[in-house]
C-alpha cells in the first residue's frame, strides 16, 4: 500500500480551511477552570447586561483621551456564561469596552482590537447557576462605586435586581435586613436604613420623576422628598382616620411630584412641597398654613417632644390703647445728618454669605440631619473658608461614610500663596479638623493669637473667618456622632 500522497491530495490538504469551523461555538474553546490571562477581540467581548450603570460614566471622555493615547493599562476582568459563546465584562469596565469600540470604529489601530484579558471562572454552579449572576452584580455594584460613582437611583436598581437574584437561590423573601446581611457577606457592605430609601424611591419616586432620578439626583435629596410624604402622609391619615388604604393621598403625592420631572436640572424640593399641600389643602378643606406647620422638619420635632399643635383659636382685634402722652425732651444738635434707617424685621439674618451661608451657628435642620448630608455642608465649609486665602484648590471633596466631607491635598511651596502664614494656618486648621495628624511646623501656625490679637501690624483671623470655621465645627461635631451611632447598631 502506498501511503504517499499524490500532487493533487496534497494540494487538496493544504487549500483546506480553518480545522475547527465544524465544531460548535462551546466545543471552540473550553472555560478554563482557574484564573487565565487571555487575548480576546472586541468581537468576541460583550457588556454586561444586568450592569447598574444605566447614564453615561461621567468621566467618560477623561478616561477615552486617556486610552487614546497611553493604551488600556488596566483591561477589564472578563467571564463567560456556560450556554453563550462570547464572554463578558466580569466586573466594571464596560465603559472601557465601549471606548474601545469607538477608538476602533474612529483608528481601526490593532491594540484598540486585540486585548488581553484575566479570565475568571463563571461563579455559577449547575445546581445554583444564578450564584454567577449575582457574583457579576455585586462586582459590578463595587467596581462602578470605586472608580465612577453611580446615581442613587442606579444603585437602587443595582441592589433591587441583586434582591431578585438572591430570593431565586433561597426560594424565599428576604427583609431588608437579611438582604443586607447577604450583601455584606458577599462583598458588598451596606446598611439596612439606606435599602429601606433605596425601595421607597424605587416605590414612590421613580414612577414620577424618572428624568429628575437619572439625570443624578442624589440620596440628600432624596431622603428630603421621602420625609416630606412621610409627614404629609402622617397629617393625612390623622385628619382621614385612614385605615391603610391611601390610594387617593398616593395620587395627589404623584401628581403633585410628576409635574417637576420635565425640567431635572432645575429640581428643586420646595416648588413640591407646595404644590402637594396645596392639593391637600383643597381635598382635605384644611387651611394651607396649618398644612405647612405639620410638613415643616421643625415642627415635626417640636411635636415629638410637646405634643401636636393645637387649632388656633380665633381671631379677636386687640382693643385700641389710649394714646400716650409725648415727652418732650431735649435732643443734641446732630446737623442734617438723616437719621438711621431701621433694619426691615423680615430681612435674612444671614451671620455671613458664601457657597453655604450661616444663619445660626449651632441649629442644624432636621432635614439634614445625615452623614452625607452634613458632609457635603462640611465640604462647602472648608471651601469658604479657604477660599478666604486663595487656597480653595487645596480642598477636595471626600464622600467616604467614616470621614467629614473634605480632605487637604498636599501643600508645597510652589503653591503661590505658600509663602503666607495665613494661608498654612487656615490650613492647618482645617486639616486638623478633618482629622489629620498635624506636623510640628503646622502646630506652631496655629496660635491663640488668631483667634484674639487685633492689633494693626499682626495677622488674626476676621469674625466672619471664625463664624464659619465654628459653624464647621459644630458640623463635625455632629458628624462624627452620627457615625458613632451608627457603629453602635451595627454592633448590635
Amino acid at each position: 500500500m502506498n501511503d504517499k500522497l499524490t500532487s493533487p491530495e496534497l494540494q487538496s490538504r493544504l487549500l483546506q480551511g480553518n480545522f475547527g469551523l465544524g465544531r460548535q461555538p462551546e466545543e471552540k474553546c473550553a472555560n478554563p477552570q482557574i484564573e487565565t490571562s487571555m487575548i480576546v477581540t472586541l468581537e468576541q467581548l460583550r457588556p454586561y447586561d444586568l450592569n447598574p450603570r444605566l447614564m453615561r460614566n461621567p468621566n467618560y471622555d477623561d478616561i477615552k483621551a486617556s486610552i487614546r493615547h497611553r493604551g488600556l493599562d488596566t483591561p477589564p476582568p472578563i467571564t463567560r456564561r456556560p450556554d453563550q459563546a462570547w464572554y463578558i465584562i466580569a466586573n466594571g469596565g464596560n465603559t472601557r469596552l465601549s471606548i474601545l469600540n469607538e477608538l476602533w470604529r474612529e483608528t481601526h489601530d490593532e491594540r484598540f482590537w486585540r486585548i488581553q484579558c484575566l479570565f475568571k471562572p463563571w461563579g455559577g454552579t449547575p445546581e445554583q447557576p444564578v450564584l454567577g449572576e449575582l457574583r457579576c452584580l455585586i462586582g459590578h455594584l463595587a467596581e462602578n462605586d470605586l472608580h465612577g460613582k453611580l446615581s442613587f437611583i442606579e444603585r437602587a436598581l443595582g441592589i433591587n435586581k441583586a434582591r431578585e437574584l438572591y430570593q431565586q437561590v433561597e426560594e424565599c423573601q428576604l427583609s431588608q435586613r437579611e438582604l443586607a446581611e447577604h450583601l455584606k457577606n458577599d462583598g458588598y457592605p451596606i446598611n439596612q436604613s439606606h435599602i429601606s430609601r433605596m425601595e421607597q424611591a424605587l416605590e414612590y419616586l421613580l414612577p414620577c420623576i424618572p428624568e429628575v432620578l437619572y439625570a443624578g439626583m442624589g440620596r440628600p435629596q432624596v431622603e428630603k422628598l421621602l420625609s416630606l410624604r412621610a409627614a404629609a402622609l402622617q397629617r393625612w391619615q390623622r385628619h382621614t382616620h385612614s385605615d391603610g388604604n391611601d390610594d387617593t393621598f398616593n395620587d395627589l403625592f404623584s401628581s403633585a411630584l410628576s409635574l417637576f420631572n420635565d425640567q431635572p436640572d432645575a429640581f428643586a424640593i420646595e416648588p413640591v412641597q407646595d404644590e402637594l399641600l396645596g392639593l391637600m389643602s383643597q381635598a382635605l378643606n384644611i387651611d394651607y398654613n396649618l398644612l405647612l406647620l405639620d410638613v415643616d422638619p421643625s415642627e415635626q420635632k417640636r411635636q415629638a417632644v410637646l405634643g401636636p399643635t393645637p387649632e388656633p383659636p380665633p381671631y379677636i382685634p386687640p382693643e385700641e390703647p389710649e394714646p400716650r402722652p409725648v415727652a418732650h425732651r431735649r435732643k443734641p444738635d446732630t446737623g442734617d445728618a438723616p437719621a438711621p434707617l431701621s433694619e426691615p424685621q423680615d430681612a435674612p439674618q444671614y451671620l455671613c454669605e458664601g457657597n453655604e451661608p450661616v444663619t445660626d451657628i449651632w441649629r442644624i435642620s432636621q432635614l439634614f440631619d445625615t452623614v452625607e448630608s452634613l458632609q457635603a455642608i462640611s465640604d462647602r465649609l472648608a471651601w469658604d473658608l479657604a477660599e478666604s486665602y486663595g487656597i480653595e484648590d487645596q480642598i477636595i471633596r471626600d464622600d467616604d461614610e467614616n470621614g467629614v466631607g473634605y480632605q487637604i491635598k498636599p501643600f508645597d511651596s510652589g503653591h503661590p500663596e505658600y509663602p503666607m502664614p495665613q494661608s498654612r494656618a487656615c490650613l492647618a486648621l482645617l486639616a486638623a479638623l478633618a482629622g489629620n495628624p498635624l506636623t510640628e511646623n503646622q502646630s506652631s501656625l496655629l496660635t491663640p493669637t488668631l483667634f484674639f490679637q487685633r492689633e494693626r501690624d499682626s495677622f488674626f483671623f476676621s469674625d466672619q473667618f471664625l463664624i464659619k470655621a465654628f459653624r464647621l465645627i459644630r458640623i463635625i461635631r455632629r458628624i462624627r456622632e452620627l457615625q458613632q451611632e451608627a457603629r453602635h447598631d451595627a454592633d448590635n
